[in-house]
């Protein structure tokens, strides 16, 4: 989409860089655009997500051709410790080609499909299968997407108290951390600090700075320096009574 592209270039900050490829799996797509900008895909819409109170995003506005570019093909990427990825069903195509990209990298936060919004997008478990294959785990669901189911008394109902259909979210994944040992210096360092303060897992900062200790890389007393810090409905009693 050139002139989002176009945005991007005009509005970046000093420590931003853009691209102008699509990623994918390296071969020629069609990208269907819809009425919903956000709904964008290289899938056409299932028709069976119709019974979702989602709005009419389904109407196609345009086709365009487009060429993707496979993540390890990309040599000036350079070292990557974090992917976010939210590509509306393009996920495990793209992750599927980016063993090299993903090879030093910590963490993965992807969008993952429970209810099937476009024909032929793979699931939850095929974005699953890919990332457990490559070294990671499921580590935090970081959001739920939930829908109303259309009825003819869904007017009726409040939809944020009653929007029972699962659909999608943000899952984060991390590399194993049972093969912590096996890290190098600089991956146990950046997932602490990703832990911290992109998905706010404060157990995973304090099993990586036990790590970080022992190698001699943080003060013995930093773990506890870091629980200080925290907020108090996050912090057990027994802390509580020995601060």
């Amino acid at each position: 989409q050139e002139k989002a592209f176009a945005a991007l270039m005009r509005d970046k900050g000093p420590n931003e860089t853009y691209f102008p490829h699509a990623v994918g799996d390296g071969s020629a797509q069609t990208l269907h655009l819809y009425v919903s900008q956000g709904f964008a895909s290289v899938f056409p819409p299932n028709p069976e997500a119709r019974i979702l109170a989602t709005g009419e995003w389904q109407e196609i506005t345009a086709k365009v051709p487009f060429q993707t570019v496979r993540l390890d093909d990309l040599d000036t990427l350079g070292a990557v410790d974090l992917i976010k990825i939210d590509i509306q069903g393009g996920e495990a195509a793209v992750l599927s080609h980016a063993s090299r990209a993903l090879g030093e990298a910590v963490a993965v936060i992807t969008e993952q499909r429970y209810f099937r919004l476009y024909e032929g997008e793979p699931m939850a478990a095929g974005v699953d299968a890919v990332l457990t294959g490559q070294g990671f785990a499921i580590h935090k669901l970081l959001s739920v997407n939930r829908f109303q189911l259309n009825s003819s008394r869904r007017k009726f109902l409040a939809r944020e108290a009653t929007a029972d259909q699962v659909v999608d979210g943000d899952v984060a994944y991390i590399r194993n951390p049972a093969g912590i040992a096996g890290w190098s210096d600089q991956q146990v360092l950046h997932l602490t600090l990703l832990a911290a303060v992109v998905f706010e897992s404060h157990s995973l900062v304090l099993y990586c700075l036990d790590e970080a200790v022992r190698r001699g890389l943080a003060r013995r007393n930093l773990a506890d320096a870091y629980l200080r810090l925290l907020p108090d409905h996050l912090l057990s009693p027994k802390f509580k009574a020995a601060k």
